[in-house]
């Protein structure tokens, strides 16, 4: 693991890329934690084109 300062050095550049519009974040579906087997047979089936959001 990176020492704390390199990490923080990494993660303000994803920062400033994302304030940018260089890096765009895909989100599929939206799925309540109620249903989080739904969500994992989801991905299981390979339907998944971004991220799951799993809403607490």
């Amino acid at each position: 693991m990176l020492p704390v300062k390199e990490r923080l050095a990494y993660f303000l550049e994803i920062k400033e890329l994302l304030k940018l519009g260089k890096i765009k974040t895909v989100i599929d579906q939206h799925f309540p934690l109620s249903q989080l087997a739904a969500a994992h047979q989801y991905v299981e089936k390979g339907h998944k084109k971004g991220n799951l959001v799993i809403t607490v």
